[in-house]
């Protein structure tokens, strides 16, 4: 898939853009991810970094580092993620939630990872592949 896909934060005091194709997309089962986003798992599409920008409202971003390898962005007005980034799995990446695409675009989920973390209400969807490193 070939294109541009555009997003924001909630208030729209942040907005970005990415082109296609990304990396992969993947929902993340992790405790790390569960917590920061407040969900049963991250939706995300992961972007290499010379294919992510920061269309406006840069200034509105603030930095949040979970960990020694993780870190998100997130708008200062609203707390929506704006990007994460792991250095660790996908270094020169960005990490852009699903659900901050703006419009209908369908980017099918490549791979399910740390399933075996996943909430215990959770059904795994079996058509698509799993991870656990």
């Amino acid at each position: 898939m070939t294109g541009v896909i555009r997003g924001s934060c909630h208030c729209k005091a942040v907005t970005w853009q990415a082109e296609l194709p990304p990396k992969i997309v993947l929902n993340c089962h992790c405790g790390m991810c569960r917590q920061l986003s407040g969900a049963d798992y991250s939706a995300w599409v992961v972007i290499p970094n010379e294919q992510f920008r920061i269309v406006e409202g840069g200034d509105n971003i603030r930095h949040y580092n979970a960990s020694e390898h993780f870190s998100k962005t997130f708008c200062k007005h609203c707390g929506s993620t704006v990007s994460c980034v792991n250095n660790a799995k996908f270094p020169d990446h960005s990490y852009v939630a699903r659900g901050s695409i703006l419009g209908d675009i369908t980017l099918p989920v490549d791979l399910q990872v740390y399933t075996n973390d996943r909430a215990p209400w959770i059904h795994l969807d079996p058509d698509i592949p799993a991870y656990n490193p």
